[in-house]
């Protein structure tokens, strides 16, 4: 049988590069499946998937070859590769060319010179379809996250494709509008047979969705099978452990082998909970620190008679904790974060740190003393390559000591082969990790993160979670805005979660995340009647090691 897309023996390497991109990969994809790519940041997913579709293939030498339904790529007629190979990319912005969302959907049809009366129909059938009739007729820019990233899988299934590319299409959506899109991608599949290659670092909500998964690292393919063998497999490879989602991974250290990978399949799994007593546990009271960070009765709207996106907003941010904003997509969190910033100026009220206002600091000691890093890395970036980049702010700041420094700060995020290119080649992760990289380089004593961990993989996710509490004890305030649950869950000392433009609640992590239903963690969710403050597989484990249970 023919394979629907199919890569024989292909390697690659961008243009002034030294290593491979992609080495000898081999990689047969058949109609209706729903192949889910894992891997390391940098790994090659993203070049893998451009890969696919000729329009996006990469500059650069490539051998061995790539075929859609037995034909070769490059020979597929353009106009074929257009309706029938279809991408969505990680940032739900820049997809988007048109004003409204009818626009958008017709816009492609229009461009492969439809008559209106098939696009007309086209639309309505895909709106009654994905049920958004609402959005319809409205302005792009006036959707959350969730919706402009919805209106970008839209524009691209107007087309009625047959093969469906994702690159991370959930990174920067809160776990609502995530759920909500993978449920979506779900009914694609298996109701219109759409065949679905899917790259995602965030493993949790995917792998139940997935007929197979493909593992990569440093190019190569390491893993392919159906996803109970490839967990198999990466927990016999400690680098690949922490991959591991959390729901499969505790009943791997329980020694279960039948893993389950869904809350429903845990709960069914452990039928018998007698093992695990109803515990309420203590939760750990942290002390009171001085305020050093205040908002007061902040209100922020963009144009004078635009919706208020902030509305008499109060908040204080302890000395040396770690403060975690949560919410959904489109609630200020990113706004407020530029406020505290100074980088920004609120309507209404004050922003004051260390007791003075803000804007009454002198800029040069506020952007030393405070450090700042957008959702969007790419905004930071003003040289022609990663070491640029890093040394440039490392002499400014230390003279002739910056080479050294820059050297060790390259090393330390990950970065050091990757000096001689240019940033905006860089995968999302290294992007991200770059961007901390060069705001660490001042040392600052407030940290304010919006979606830090967008892009990493989960090893390098965890060794910087260990980094940010190696600077927390040095004495650093952080502020992130996330909507990386787990990531949360694991790391901070505090969560506040904003809606209509106000804090709504306030709390440590265990208190905050064991009242929610939706904003908590899947371990939280299977074992929350027995272990109610239980956040990570590790919280489980150690009130429940394997030797207490009967499986």
């Amino acid at each position: 049988m023919v394979a629907h897309a199919e890569m024989k023996n292909l390697s690659f390497i961008y243009t002034d590069e030294n290593e491979e991109a992609l080495q000898h990969i081999s990689l047969s994809v058949q109609k209706g499946e729903f192949i889910v790519l894992a891997g390391g940041s940098g790994s090659g997913k993203t070049t893998l998937l451009k890969h696919f579709k000729k329009e996006l293939l990469p500059i650069g030498t490539r051998s061995g070859h790539t075929y859609y339904d037995g034909a070769l790529l490059e020979e597929v007629p353009d106009l074929l590769s257009a309706q029938e190979i279809g991408m969505v990319f990680q940032n739900p912005e820049n997809q988007l060319v048109m004003d409204t969302v009818i626009q958008e959907l017709a816009f492609s049809l229009e461009n492969i010179g439809l008559p209106s009366h098939i696009i007309q129909k086209r639309i309505a059938e895909l709106i009654s379809f994905l049920g958004f009739q609402d959005l319809l007729h409205q302005s792009v820019h006036t959707l959350s996250g969730g919706q402009k990233q919805l209106v970008n899988l839209a524009a691209v299934l107007v087309m009625q494709p047959k093969l469906l590319l994702l690159d991370e299409p959930t990174a920067q959506l809160d776990p609502i509008a995530a759920k909500e899109f993978l449920g979506l991608l779900k009914r694609i599949n298996e109701e219109l047979g759409i065949t679905i290659v899917l790259s995602e670092h965030r493993l949790d909500e995917v792998m139940s969705l997935a007929t197979r998964v493909v593992c990569m690292n440093n190019g190569k393919i390491v893993y392919d099978d159906i996803p109970k063998n490839v967990i198999a497999s990466m927990w016999e490879v400690e680098k690949f452990r922490p991959f591991i989602p959390q729901i499969p991974r505790l009943f791997l250290e329980w020694n279960v082998k039948d893993i389950p990978f869904t809350v429903r399949e845990a709960q069914m799994k452990m039928n018998d909970f007698s093992a695990i007593t109803y515990r309420n546990g203590q939760v750990e009271q942290c002390e009171k620190q001085e305020v050093i960070l205040s908002a007061e009765h902040i209100s922020f709207q963009y144009e004078k008679n635009s919706p208020l996106i902030l509305r008499d907003l109060t908040v204080n941010i302890e000395k040396g904790k770690w403060t975690a904003l949560v919410g959904k997509n489109g609630t200020g969190k990113s706004t407020l974060l530029t406020i505290l910033a100074g980088l920004q100026k609120a309507r209404r009220g004050k922003v004051k740190w260390n007791g003075k206002v803000i804007h009454k600091i002198d800029s040069k000691e506020r952007f030393k003393s405070i450090g700042y890093v957008s959702q969007h890395p790419y905004y930071h970036f003003t040289f022609d390559t990663v070491w640029e980049e890093v040394y440039e702010r490392a002499r400014e700041l230390y003279g002739e000591e910056g080479k050294v420094i820059a050297e060790e700060m390259l090393k330390k995020f990950w970065l050091d082969s990757l000096k001689e290119r240019h940033p905006h080649d860089c995968s999302g992760g290294e992007q991200q990790l770059l961007a901390l990289c060069t705001t660490l380089l001042s040392k600052p004593t407030l940290l304010l993160l919006d979606e830090p961990t967008k892009g990493l993989d989960p090893w390098k996710k965890e060794r910087v979670g260990e980094l940010f509490k190696q600077l927390q004890k040095e004495g650093t305030t952080i502020v992130m805005a996330t909507h990386d649950i787990e990531f949360a869950a694991k790391y901070v000392d505090q969560c506040m979660m904003l809606f209509d433009g106000k804090v709504i609640m306030n709390d440590a992590p265990k208190e905050f995340f064991s009242g929610n239903f939706f904003y908590t963690t899947s371990i939280n969710r299977f074992i929350r009647r027995e272990l109610p403050f239980a956040l990570t597989w590790e919280d489980v484990y150690e009130a429940c090691p394997n030797d207490m249970l009967h499986l």
